[in-house]
């Protein structure tokens, strides 16, 4: 079979950590593995080399820094170094990562200019926001120059059928169960103590700041909780003083941003999970908490109805009020969360890398295949 190569795009790459890095990487390193010559090209950061090599991925950063004012866009020059790399680098096909990132669909344009096969993988859910009718228009014009869409979920494959008649791929994130493990005690006495764990950028988007307003009706009557909330955010510091001043403190344990290694070592140690994101395009970090037997809660009608089905292997809420009591009553029924994580490990194999890796080298084929059958 033919091993193409291929580069992977995104201005959402390490050292920045977040779910479109994590699973990009992860995505790189094991079609990498399969034989597969993989470059990823993303922003550089200062102090990280422009070349380096990470689990037998070539990591290619252009220059530039972002424009003045704002984190997303970079100075013209790292754009045009993009098409230069890639009008030299000889790459069969282009994947785009987040129709949020510059870089991804600096590429898309490009890859289309130069004649190149080219995808994008949809993270995101547009979501109930001001902008939601531009954004839909904008996604519907950059889409124009994609040979396909890989969407990670259903609610976001749904969210792409919006904006291109252009071939939809559903491939699901992943999870590894290999993944290095660093365990840290909580700074806290967790002792006769029941473990609550968020993961999650600390953004209203994210929908972080419930887990403060529904915590002291909880814990009137169950004074042995434990809030953990793991990430970094805008909010963070505002939720840490809600919480002070409502003299919670001891029931709260803001981590700020930790690595990969480490939430996973503090999923160890938690009794449930709590995400109420209503805008959740897939969620690993529900995969990585089921990966470590922790039962979820979540919101209902995102991508995460594809993980969890409601009552067997975790819960999904259809409103806070509904967050609430599910949390109650696994707070108050251990058999309970012993079922739903002896459940959750069940379906894991669904998300195993090499699976993915298989279904997605499955569409650089047809994408390659069509191309230039198409055009000769």
């Amino acid at each position: 079979m033919e091993k193409h190569k291929i580069a992977l795009i995104s201005d959402w790459y390490f050292p920045k950590v977040g779910g479109i890095e994590y699973s990009m990487h992860t995505l790189a390193k094991t079609l990498s593995t399969h034989g597969y010559e993989v470059s990823v090209i993303t922003r550089s950061y200062p102090g990280v080399p422009k070349h380096s090599t990470k689990d037998g991925v070539s990591v290619i950063r252009v220059k530039g820094r972002p424009l003045l004012g704002q984190n997303r866009f970079l100075t013209p020059s790292a754009y045009k170094e993009l098409f230069s790399l890639l009008k030299k680098g000889n790459y069969e096909i282009v994947n785009s990562h987040g129709l949020d990132s510059p870089l991804g669909m600096g590429a898309l344009l490009a890859s289309r200019k130069l004649g190149i096969p080219v995808i994008v993988t949809n993270h995101s859910l547009v979501g109930d926001t001001p902008y939601r009718l531009l954004l839909y228009l904008m996604g519907k014009l950059l889409l124009k120059n994609t040979d396909a869409v890989i969407a990670v979920s259903s609610a976001v494959e749904k969210d792409s059928r919006l904006m291109t008649k252009k071939p939809i791929y559903r491939i699901f994130n992943g999870v590894d169960s290999e993944d290095k493990i660093i365990k840290v005690p909580f700074p806290v006495d967790t002792n006769g103590k029941i473990v609550i764990v968020t993961v999650a950028r600390m953004t209203k988007k994210k929908g972080v700041q419930h887990i403060v307003d529904l915590a002291p009706p909880l814990l009137q009557k169950h004074k042995n909780l434990l809030f953990v909330m793991i990430g970094d955010g805008e909010l963070r510091r505002k939720l840490e003083r809600i919480v002070e001043e409502a003299g919670l403190s001891r029931n709260f344990y803001f981590t700020g941003e930790v690595s990969r290694e480490k939430v996973l070592g503090y999923l160890e140690q938690a009794d449930i999970f709590a995400l109420p994101s209503s805008n959740e395009a897939f969620g690993i970090s529900i995969l990585e908490a089921m990966s470590k037997e922790v039962p979820v809660v979540a919101m209902n009608n995102s991508g995460v109805s594809d993980i969890i089905t409601s009552g067997v292997n975790g819960y999904l809420a259809d409103s806070l009020t509904e967050f609430s009591s599910a949390l109650e009553d696994l707070i108050e029924t251990p058999t309970l969360r012993a079922s739903f994580a002896r459940e959750a490990i069940r379906g894991l194999s669904n998300y195993d890398w090499n699976r993915i890796c298989e279904q997605t080298s499955r569409v650089y084929r047809s994408v390659i295949h069509e191309k230039y059958h198409n055009n000769h």
